[in-house]
C-alpha cells in the first residue's frame, strides 16, 4: 500500500475530548436563540424542503445524491454499497430505489432512524469503531464493495478549526474502509468541510482512485463549507 497520511493526528493543540465525534449536547446561549428561528424561518421557505415532502423524501438532501448520482452514476442496480451517517434516511431512501431488490446496501448512524425497504439499518451505530466495521461487512457475505458514500459531519462547535479537523477525522475513517474494502473501479463519495487540509486528503485519494473530483450539489446551502468528494475508478491498495 502507498504511503498515506491519514493515521496521523492533527497538529493543532486540542484535547481528544475537543475533537470528539460522538454527539453531545451543550446550552445555547441568547444570540444562538435567534439564529435558530432565522434558520427555522429560511428552512420552511426553502424548495427542496418542500419538493421532499411532495417526493417522499425524508430531508432536502435527497436532491444532493439524487444530482451527483444523474451526473456521475456513482451506483447501478445490484451494488453493494455502505452508506454512514444515514440519519435520518433520505439517501438511503434514493439509494434502495436505484440498487433494486439485486442490491445490498447498509446503512448505519449514530443516531436512530426508521426503516428503508430493501436496505439493512444500523441505527445507533458509531461506523468509526471497528467492531462496527466487521458489523457492516457481515452483511456482505465477503463480497466486496462496489461504492461507499459518507454523508457524516461531527458535531459542530462553533469553533471553525475543530470543525475541520473533526470532519477531516471522519472521512479518514471511511477512506480507511474503503482501501480495505472497495471492489476495484469502486467508487467512494464523502462529505467533509472545506479547509487548509483539504488538498493533503484530495492528493491520498489520487493514489488509489484514477479520478477525483469536488463536487457541490446545487441543493447544498451557498453559506454552508460542506463540499463533496467525489473519488472513482479505485485501482489498489
Amino acid at each position: 500500500m502507498s504511503n498515506i497520511f491519514f493515521l496521523r493526528p492533527p497538529r493543532r493543540k486540542a484535547t481528544l475530548e475537543q475533537l470528539s465525534i460522538k454527539y453531545f449536547s451543550i446550552s445555547a446561549p441568547k444570540e444562538k436563540i435567534s439564529s435558530s428561528r432565522d434558520w427555522y424561518l429560511r428552512h420552511s421557505k426553502d424548495e427542496f424542503v418542500k419538493k421532499s415532502k411532495t417526493d417522499n423524501y425524508r430531508a432536502r438532501s435527497a436532491y444532493k445524491l439524487l444530482e451527483l448520482q444523474d451526473k456521475y452514476r456513482i451506483i447501478a442496480p445490484g451494488y453493494n454499497v455502505v452508506e454512514c451517517g444515514a440519519a435520518p434516511g433520505a439517501w438511503t431512501q434514493v439509494i434502495s430505489q436505484i440498487l433494486g431488490v439485486k442490491g445490498r446496501l447498509v446503512a448505519c448512524d449514530l443516531l436512530s432512524f426508521e426503516p428503508v425497504e430493501d436496505a439493512v439499518i444500523l441505527p445507533n451505530t458509531d461506523f468509526t469503531l471497528p467492531n462496527n466495521q466487521l458489523k457492516i461487512l457481515s452483511h456482505f457475505e465477503n463480497e466486496k464493495i462496489h461504492a461507499v458514500l459518507s454523508d457524516m459531519a461531527p458535531n459542530i462547535t462553533g469553533n471553525k478549526s475543530l470543525d475541520q479537523d473533526a470532519s477531516l477525522i471522519l472521512v479518514y475513517s471511511v477512506l480507511k474502509f474503503a482501501l480495505q474494502h472497495t471492489a476495484k473501479d469502486g467508487s467512494l463519495l464523502v462529505k467533509l468541510f472545506n479547509s487548509p487540509n483539504t488538498n493533503r486528503f484530495l492528493n491520498d485519494l489520487k493514489k488509489f482512485y484514477r479520478k477525483v473530483n469536488i463536487v457541490k450539489p446545487a441543493s447544498s446551502r451557498k453559506e454552508s463549507s460542506e463540499i463533496y468528494v467525489l473519488a472513482t475508478n479505485f485501482a489498489k491498495a
